[in-house]
């Protein structure tokens, strides 16, 4: 496999390792705030966008620096790769 497929494989899979885990839990908090709207007959918009925020402010602040060194690592082996990205041949 050529080393730029190589690399966008990479990418994506950094990328979706990142992104998995917080559409996961805005999914539960989601679902869990519809359920609880559901069973007690609460129809006011902002009660299940409230829960959401707290979570999308919140995961940030606690997860937010093992996401960026993912992200970290995918940009050195970009650059650390470039060279070689340059030289070779895209046919």
């Amino acid at each position: 496999m050529p080393l730029y497929l190589q690399l966008l494989h990479t990418a994506l899979s950094t990328e979706l390792s990142a992104i998995l885990p917080i559409l996961l839990i805005l999914l539960f908090v989601g679902l869990a705030t519809g359920i609880f709207q559901a069973a007690f007959q609460i129809e006011d918009t902002a009660f299940s966008l409230i829960p959401k925020i707290i979570i999308m402010i919140g995961l940030p602040l606690f997860g937010g620096l093992s996401v960026m060194h993912a992200f970290e690592t995918l940009a050195t082996g970009w650059i650390s790769h470039a060279g070689e990205i340059v030289r070779q041949s895209w046919s």
